[in-house]
């Protein structure tokens, strides 16, 4: 129900869309719409998260791990680790990070891309 009550608020946000659409493209539009915030939503209930000051961890893990994990961030070099942190710490997007630190939005997934693969080597 989230999903169907953003999405309608986002039709009444932008209401000019839809002056010269049909019944049956607004219809289409809603459904899209909706689906599309679904995946959204899986996706992040699927991300790392962070909890308390700042310990990537996974919803599931224990203090031990999040220990751990904190420690495996430390270990990446500095350029990859402003990036992880930006984006699973402050919740950013990767224009967002870019405008940051002053790279292209392809230049940070090129390097969270490269943190993930390394953090996964460390374990």
């Amino acid at each position: 129900m989230d999903l169907v009550q953003d999405t309608y608020l986002v039709s009444l946000e932008h209401e000019e869309r839809f002056e010269y659409m049909n019944e049956y493209q607004i219809k289409g539009w809603f459904f899209t719409t909706i689906k599309n915030k679904n995946i959204d939503n899986i996706r992040k209930q699927g991300r790392l998260v962070f909890i308390e000051d700042e310990g990537l961890i996974e919803d599931s893990e224990t203090f031990e791990e999040a220990v751990v994990m904190r420690e495996l961030i430390d270990r990446l070099p500095e350029i990859y680790r402003q990036v992880v942190i930006l984006k699973y710490h402050s919740n950013l997007n990767s224009k967002e990070i870019g405008e940051a630190l002053g790279i292209s939005p392809s230049t940070v997934r090129s390097r969270l891309s490269t943190a993930i693969n390394k953090l996964k080597e460390y374990i």
